[in-house]
């Protein structure tokens, strides 16, 4: 293992110019894991760029300067392309093309990897986040783990275990923190952030949810419409937090929102608690992610078609 992140380091050494890339609709592991990386590239006096297109929150607004971010990439200029917290060419959106064309390829993930493959890859689902593989391959390019680095990576680890709550969360959660809190790592913001503020939209959002939810047979969900996120003022990114919500309710053993991105295309979140399996249920609608935290992107006729498919689907599945 730790050759494999020396092999990384070593590309990243030798290269004059790296783009990073992460998914679609970034969650703060996707934000964690590319900004820690750019930082540390940054800091070895690499020409480094980090792409993102996709709106973010607010909270997510807060804890990360977008103003390094870039939308258009010129392949040309880049000899290294990494790719972070991305399972499929498909979660890479408009970057797909790019980044399969690219001179040199790295991917790394803890995800289960489906077709997204580099010249060197670090895919490993032991890991709680995929902000934890970037500081691994930080600490092999031998740079000063800075405050700022610390902090982008332990707003990831904590983000993706839920606070050190989640079945993912492991040994190495706790000692990969450790090392960040010696590092500096401003832990105080980042949780006040994450987990003790929320906006006036977040409480919003929270009483729509609390309306609307529906809790059947071990199975809960929420549905939200292109009205809906009107109607709230809201961005799909904005609802991310539903179905990590409903898995808490009592009786619940799988949870999912399905959110009208766009007229008749759809994003489910999908969770379940330890001992059940959303990543299965995701795959058969064309994406992927966690045993216990999935989900995917689709076109379908109607929303409650969709979610009757889908309940459908989770019963079977727990069979």
């Amino acid at each position: 293992m730790n050759d494999s992140f020396k092999k990384i380091a070593k590309t990243i050494k030798k290269s004059n110019s790296i783009a990073l890339f992460t998914h679609i609709s970034p969650d703060m592991d996707a934000l964690g894991s590319s900004m820690s990386l750019y930082y540390a590239i940054k800091s070895l006096g690499k020409k480094v760029s980090i792409f993102v297109k996709d709106n973010i929150t607010e909270t997510q607004a807060t804890l990360v300067d977008t103003n390094v971010f870039e939308k258009d990439c010129n392949q040309s200029e880049y000899d290294l392309f990494i790719s972070t917290d991305t399972p499929s060419q498909k979660r890479l959106g408009d970057y797909a093309k790019i980044f399969i064309a690219g001179q040199r390829k790295i991917v790394l993930d803890h995800h289960l990897n489906d077709d997204l493959k580099g010249d060197l890859n670090f895919v490993d689902t032991s890991y709680s986040s995929c902000s934890e593989i970037s500081y691994q391959v930080i600490k092999e390019l031998k740079v000063k783990i800075t405050p700022q680095i610390a902090s982008y990576v332990f707003m990831g680890l904590s983000s993706d275990t839920n606070a050190f709550t989640n079945s993912n969360t492991n040994a190495s959660s706790f000692k990969t923190a450790y090392e960040l809190t010696l590092a500096d790592a401003d832990i105080t913001n980042i949780n006040e952030l994450l987990y003790k503020t929320h906006t006036t939209k977040e409480i919003d959002l929270k009483k729509f949810l609390y309306n609307n939810y529906h809790l059947e047979n071990g199975i809960c969900f929420c549905l939200v419409t292109c009205n809906d996120l009107k109607k709230l003022n809201a961005t799909k990114a904005d609802c991310d937090f539903f179905s990590s919500e409903l898995i808490n309710m009592q009786g619940a053993n799988f949870a999912f929102s399905i959110i009208e991105s766009t007229p008749s295309f759809y994003e489910i979140s999908l969770r379940s608690k330890h001992g059940y399996n959303v990543r299965d249920v995701a795959e058969k609608f064309g994406g992927g992610g966690h045993i216990c935290a999935a989900g995917a992107k689709l076109k379908y006729e109607s929303i409650e078609k969709l979610k009757d498919t889908l309940v459908d689907t989770i019963k079977y599945s727990g069979e």
